[in-house]
């Protein structure tokens, strides 16, 4: 009987049907510290984004827009420029450089009164001069150095980079007027010819654009910071120094560069030597020497910038 009873119950757990296996939820589980990431990134980007606004290195974002000149209009050398640039140069893809600012930022150039154009009220600078740092892209860490004299010595200093110019849009607007206007700028350091060391013909295509930049700064105290050469020029060292003269231009490439890969920029370090040599002229050999005691430390402190952004129309 009990037999039997076994066989049985063997018999039922063989025909027995399996449970079903429950099914698994499709949905994933968020782990318990997920939110706490979140919101540690999120306090992380604010606290970023207070410093920087604290310390006051938030670059402006300007868009220029294109501005008539009159004057050159009107002159032959303005004219051969246009008709004759070479299409194959490096900045002939460029568009039209732009201000965009407000009204105050236009300047009329007129060619009767070329010499009263720009003019400006130099204060007192006793205590300190204001400088303006403008031009292409090499600014990029010569304003670091820069700003290492400047605290040491009592000036103040603006940067402004535009980044990919050349004279040609420097020489067709009236940026840099402006933004010695807007700073106030006691002393312009230009850094500018990086993008034209292999522009052919360059005295015919850049001249009236090179004079036009030094008119600018009518009667303040500059000097031209010259491109760091990784390759001989086709003349634009010799066309600048040639309508600047010497006491106004520093002649970089004679100088020794390590560079980025891009083949021509400098590192950051051999940025911070370029700007310690120019430094040395400043305060020595410029035609209008001024205070660069070399500062005891680096403060790698970002100067109040102005980042200008080339636009199509």
């Amino acid at each position: 009987m009990a037999k039997q009873k076994q066989n049985k119950t063997n018999v039922e757990a063989k025909n027995a049907k399996p449970k079903p296996k429950p099914k698994k939820n499709s949905r994933k589980r968020v782990p318990n510290n997920y939110w706490e990431y979140v919101g540690l990134l999120a306090a992380t980007l604010v606290l970023f984004a207070t410093i920087s606004l604290t310390i006051g290195d938030f670059p402006l974002l300007l868009e220029l827009r294109a501005m008539n000149l009159r004057r050159y209009a009107q002159t032959p050398v303005r004219d051969s420029i246009a008709q004759t640039d070479d299409t194959a140069s490096t900045d002939s893809q460029q568009p039209t450089p732009v201000f965009a600012d407000s009204v105050e930022a236009y300047v009329t150039v007129s060619p009767n009164t070329p010499d009263k154009t720009y003019f400006y009220n130099r204060p007192d600078t006793s205590s300190g001069e204001k400088i303006l740092l403008i031009g292409d892209s090499m600014n990029e860490n010569l304003r670091i150095r820069l700003n290492d004299y400047c605290i040491k010595n009592g000036h103040d200093m603006h940067c402004v980079i535009w980044y990919g110019s050349t004279t040609k849009q420097f020489g067709t607007c009236d940026t840099l007027a402006h933004f010695i206007r807007k700073t106030g700028a006691t002393y312009v350091l230009l850094n500018l010819g990086t993008n034209e060391l292999f522009i052919r013909d360059i005295a015919q295509k850049r001249t009236g654009y090179v004079k036009h930049i030094i008119e600018q700064m009518g009667n303040l105290p500059f000097v031209w910071i010259g491109p760091p050469n990784w390759k001989d020029d086709t003349g634009i060292n010799d066309l600048i120094l040639q309508h600047v003269g010497q006491g106004r231009y520093y002649e970089s490439k004679k100088l020794s560069f390590e560079r980025k890969k891009d083949g021509a920029h400098p590192t950051k370090s051999s940025a911070f030597n370029w700007m310690d040599h120019v430094s040395e002229y400043l305060g020595n050999d410029a035609l209008h020497p001024i205070a660069m005691t070399p500062p005891d430390t680096n403060y790698n402190k970002l100067p109040h910038t102005t980042i200008l952004q080339m636009v199509r129309e």
